[in-house]
């Protein structure tokens, strides 16, 4: 077999050896860098982290280089002391399927790669360091184990992972010792890490002083009677320990590899194989950074207009449809480019609008007049294979489907490639595929006609509440300054956190700032309450003060000039559990439960003849968790329509029903929303006003009175830990990180999101499947879908018809899906949404 390739003594000789440590790079990247999956739910961080270090290296300087790994045998260190490395944590699940994918992506990029049985990768490296020294050649080592500062020379240095370049003097600079004290002062000072005991009480900087003063171990251990006792006592008690750590830091340096570092110049890359990894691992940027992605096909103009199952790009002059004109239009399809005039009309001709972001276009088309429903859009179906999709920019680029430019043909062409991308992998996950077709892409249709819609505002009654409030905060500014003593700038957090701490003496929570400051937010003044009145006062102030900035002041402006009507945008893909959004303006968090939200909600009216029907699911997701957990008992309270929290309450205090009292009431029903919530015995001892231990209790009776809720929670942690992911009872999943977190608060956290997304992100696909099958059911009625809010549906619908399109909305929202309890939907009518409500 002959080949073309010149042998290694005729290649030339390579301007500079890089060692990489392989397995410390995946492993640091691991944990270095965010929880990264692929839209299947393969983790991919450690990959990412590793190709992205890789990668600089190679870009700056990568004329030969070696990736070590280390074999996946025990090696000599774990025959010698059984113990070695056995103090680290437990290597996770999830890293060594990452790590067989990086040793596959090196040998497709056409590095060279080792593994050597029975020798770490240290010993690997040192080897081929030193032989490159003897060699003549400038040799770099890029790694983070410490171990390796050993080798160190005028010729070798070593590169840590965040760049800073290590040599003989930094060493000495840094640590106080030589390059040849080096594995003597690791043999002191040990390592946790590789379970090296190292001698009892010595640190770093005793370490230091005594190689300084003695020169070596050797010389240390000579003259033990010229120590202190205690040290002295260290290092007698400690010198079997020191001597077996000194032995196995010692990096072996005469393994017998034969490697000509003439012929391991990089080869050429296997550039198909390379790109198919790359793409199945969704690193678009790194695809491109390789120039692994083909580049878009030259796309030949052609004469409007395109054929109707083409991709539209657009661009507009703001992000809110009903606001924005568009400056440019073009299709694309199958290496064909179209361009067409700024013309609404030009829509008409197509079926659907099939577009990244099609919902936006329909409803820029709709505030015209012409109706062109909103077809496949490929920024819903990357939502669907991860929420974390939710930026088109970030999104093209994550696939490799090109780039988000202004240019409309580009961004036609990236929505083509972007879509055959996703629309190849439905059949790998076909409840993606429902979802998309089902829930996501009919709902598109029905939010656009909301958004171009909108809804009747009363802004002359808007404008007067403002002026009401005005007064309101003016008096409680006032008020504020008397308790204080004197005046000052209230929203100033700097001048409060004086008033209140230094000032009043009031006893500053623990929290503190980022900058060390002590917290003035809402959460830490809410833990003042009782210290002083003026905390109730600071609190009402900053709660009118925002709502009025937020609502009452900017509402009447937002009211459209064209259809006189307040127009906000209902964002699909901008939560990670499946809920709506709004923005421009955000109607979602309009207060509920306080007078002033109550009365912001008057202003949200019907238009003539017309009145506002609502709808709202009673208790929805604890009706979904009663289905998801299977728990009898909490299923046998809804099937049979008892009041949930009376009847919690009557099982937690061993009551019966009409013995419960308004408090016993109230304690269980913080506890049932609060399970879902993973809230803690300390929060719920504080909502309640009990003890800790007390708090406690409660928790116990509750899963006590439903034990199947504990069981369905742990049995979502565990599916969670090892895929991944959680899913909704439709299939829609969030992916979690940090579930294996080291520290407790961020475990937690990671904790409640996972249980709590499957609760939550089914009663939002249940809300989105209700509203898909409402639409064509309110046509006939000559009624509309106006503004959804939480679990809540608005109509609007005509006064005489108004009892009809009620009944209409209850039945199909409790028809939504079967579940094993039913759900219960209230609904009102009247003029105005207060009043409905």
């Amino acid at each position: 077999m002959f080949s073309n390739e010149p042998s290694a003594s005729e290649q030339p000789r390579p301007e500079r050896i890089w060692l990489v440590d392989g397995h410390h790079l995946a492993y640091r990247s691991y944990f270095a860098f965010e929880k990264l999956s692929t839209s299947r739910g393969e983790p991919t961080q450690a990959i990412f982290g590793f190709l992205r270090t890789l990668l600089k290296l190679l870009k700056e300087d990568g004329d030969c280089v070696i990736v070590v790994f280390d074999p996946p045998t025990r090696t000599f260190r774990h025959e010698a002391f059984e113990e070695y490395k056995a103090g680290r944590a437990a290597t996770p699940d999830d890293f060594h399927p990452q790590l067989e994918k990086i040793k596959e992506l090196v040998d497709l990029m056409g590095l060279e790669r080792l593994e050597v049985p029975g020798y770490e990768a240290d010993d690997v490296i040192g080897t081929l360091a030193k032989k490159g020294e003897r060699e003549g050649y400038p040799v770099r080592i890029l790694t983070g184990d410490r171990d390796s500062f050993q080798l160190l020379s005028e010729s070798v240095q070593v590169m840590l992972p965040d760049g800073r370049l290590m040599h003989p003097q930094a060493v000495q600079e840094k640590y106080g010792v030589s390059v040849a004290q080096w594995v003597d002062y690791r043999a002191l000072v040990g390592d946790s890490s590789d379970n090296l005991p190292g001698a009892k009480g010595i640190g770093e900087k005793t370490a230091a002083r005594l190689l300084q003063e003695w020169g070596s171990l050797e010389g240390l251990y000579a003259n033990l009677e010229a120590l202190s006792p205690k040290i002295r006592a260290s290092l007698e008690e400690s010198r079997d320990n020191v001597r077996l750590s000194r032995a196995l830091s010692l990096i072996h340096t005469d393994l017998p590899i034969e490697l000509d570092f003439r012929g391991c110049h990089r080869r050429e890359p296997d550039r198909r194989a390379l790109r198919e990894a790359l793409e199945r691992l969704e690193f678009g940027s790194i695809l491109r950074e390789l120039n692994l992605l083909a580049a878009p096909p030259a796309a030949e103009e052609a004469p409007w207009p395109p054929p109707p199952e083409a991709f539209l790009g657009y661009t507009l002059d703001r992000a809110q449809p009903m606001w924005a004109n568009w400056l440019g239009l073009a299709a694309y399809t199958e290496g064909r480019v179209y361009r067409g005039q700024p013309s609404l009309q030009e829509l008409k001709k197509f079926p659907e609008i099939r577009s990244m972001v099609a919902k936006d276009l329909s409803v820029l088309a709709l505030k015209e007049g012409v109706w062109v429903p909103p077809g496949d859009d490929p920024m819903l179906l990357a939502y669907l294979y991860d929420p974390s999709n939710s930026d088109p920019a970030s999104t093209v680029r994550r696939y490799g489907a090109g780039d988000w430019n202004p240019d409309p043909a580009e961004r036609a062409q990236a929505a083509h490639a972007l879509w055959q991308t996703l629309q190849g992998r439905m059949a790998e996950n076909p409840r993606i595929g429902w979802l998309y077709h089902e829930i996501e892409k009919p709902l598109s249709a029905v939010l656009a006609r909301m958004e171009a819609r909108g809804i009747s505002l009363d802004a002359e009654y808007l404008m007067q509440l403002s002026e009401e409030l005005a007064r309101e905060i003016s008096y409680l500014e006032a008020e504020i300054h008397r308790l204080a003593g004197r005046s000052f700038n209230v929203n100033s957090r700097d001048q409060l956190e004086v008033v209140l701490y230094d000032e009043l003496r009031l006893s500053a929570p623990g929290r503190k700032t980022q900058t060390g400051k002590r917290s003035t937010a809402a959460s830490a003044l809410e833990e003042l309450l009782g210290q002083h009145p003026i905390i109730e006062r600071i609190l009402t102030y900053r709660e009118l003060t925002k709502l009025k900035s937020t609502y009452l002041d900017p509402l009447p402006k937002l009211i459209h000039p064209k259809t006189g009507r307040l127009h906000t945008r209902f964002n699909q893909t901008g939560t990670a559990t499946g809920r709506l959004s709004s923005v421009d303006p955000n109607l979602q968090n309009i207060p509920v439960r306080t007078e002033i939200g109550r009365r912001i909600r008057k202003a949200f009216r019907a238009a003539p003849g017309m009145r506002l029907v609502v709808a709202d699911y009673s208790q929805i997701e604890l009706r979904v968790l009663a289905h998801l957990s299977g728990d009898e008992n909490l299923i046998k309270v809804f099937r049979e329509g008892k009041d949930i929290h009376t009847q919690t309450a009557a099982w937690m205090f061993g009551l019966e029903l009409d013995r419960v009292t308004s408090e016993q009431r109230r304690a269980a029903k913080t506890i049932n929303f609060g399970v879902l919530y993973g809230m803690s015995a300390h929060r719920l001892s504080n909502e309640l006003s009990i003890s800790y231990a007390e708090a406690e209790a409660f928790i116990e009776r509750y899963f006590a009175s439903y034990p199947k809720v504990r069981e369905w929670i742990e049995g979502v942690l565990a599916e969670a830990r090892q895929t991944g992911y959680v899913e909704t009872l439709f299939g829609r999943r969030r992916f979690v990180a940090d579930l294996d977190s080291r520290v407790r608060s961020v475990r937690e956290a990671a904790e409640r999101m996972a249980f709590n997304m499957p609760v939550q992100g089914t009663a939002a696909d249940l809300m989105k499947l209700a509203m898909v099958k409402l639409q064509p059911e309110l046509e006939p009625l000559e009624a509309h879908l106006v503004l959804q809010v939480h679990d809540e549906l608005l109509v609007e619908a005509p006064a005489d018809k108004a009892e009809a399109v009620a009944g209409v909305v209850r039945e199909i929202m409790q028809q939504a899906w079967a579940l094993a309890v039913p759900l219960e939907v209230g609904t009102g009518i009247g003029e105005n949404w207060l009043e409905a409500k």
